[in-house]
């Protein structure tokens, strides 16, 4: 409930500020845009979109998440890139777009926690040939939900449950194991693999540390960017030592230009 307070709230936030920036750009949350798309199939799927910006052919989707790391090293997600694709046909069905010129889809990604001040932003050209993909994904589900079936479940479970209001029904029943699951799939599997690079770098960084702390043993002053002290720590009970404090230095902003 908190993230996704601080999502519509982080949504909001932005919107609202590039309006007042750049007014001609179309916004979900003042503009109250919706766009409807129409697969091939017959389906209909409509929504708002977060950015619309007719004169630049684009449609951006603001999402918040807890750190880059993940997003970094996979992209955007495929619930992600079909979201801002049926935005993209949505805007094209109404009029929003020129077909003629070539039309670009985005995602722009914040931090939730406050971390990572700067946004991260992917922006591609729209691929006409993923609507097929969608579409046929879209056919599965439905299919599977009217014949009491399993979709074939090639979006992973994580994924399909946040982005598709037919998961209880096509997944909620599946059965339990006492064995250990095997885990299958390249969203899982990435991000397994994802922890087990974090846990090296993380003790490659302890052992940096270490070497770095031997060569500046005693060293204090600043370089371009950070300030080296050493100060004497003096625990209850116990011998007082002597510990490295390393600080980033932050410049003032001269208030006088």
């Amino acid at each position: 409930m908190w993230a996704a307070n601080v999502g519509t709230a982080i949504h909001a936030y932005v919107e609202e500020a590039l309006k007042g920036t750049f007014p001609n750009w179309l916004m979900g949350s003042t503009d109250r845009i919706k766009v409807t798309a129409t697969l091939p199939s017959g389906a209909v799927i409509s929504g708002h979109p977060d950015i619309v910006i007719p004169y630049a052919n684009t449609v951006l989707d603001i999402k918040t998440v807890n750190g880059f790391e993940w997003t970094k090293r996979t992209g955007p997600n495929q619930s992600h890139l079909y979201q801002r694709h049926l935005y993209a046909m949505g805007c094209i069905a109404e009029g929003l777009f020129d077909e003629t010129k070539p039309i670009y889809v985005g995602n722009v990604y914040f931090d939730r926690s406050g971390k990572i001040p700067q946004p991260l932003v992917y922006v591609e050209e729209y691929d006409p040939a993923l609507t097929t993909e969608i579409d046929s994904w879209i056919q599965d589900v439905i299919y599977a939900v009217q014949n009491n079936e399993d979709s074939s479940r090639d979006v992973a479970a994580a994924v399909c449950e946040k982005i598709c209001s037919h998961f209880t029904a096509c997944r909620g029943s599946l059965g339990t194991h006492d064995e250990p699951n095997m885990i299958e799939g390249e969203y899982l599997t990435s991000a397994v693999n994802m922890y087990v690079d974090g846990h090296s770098l993380a003790a490659q960084g302890g052992r940096m540390k270490e070497e770095a702390v031997s060569i500046l043993y005693g060293v204090n002053g600043t370089t371009d960017t950070h300030q080296i002290r050493w100060v004497t720590v003096n625990p209850v009970e116990k011998e007082p030592y002597l510990r490295i404090d390393v600080r980033k230095i932050h410049t003032a902003i001269d208030s006088s230009e």
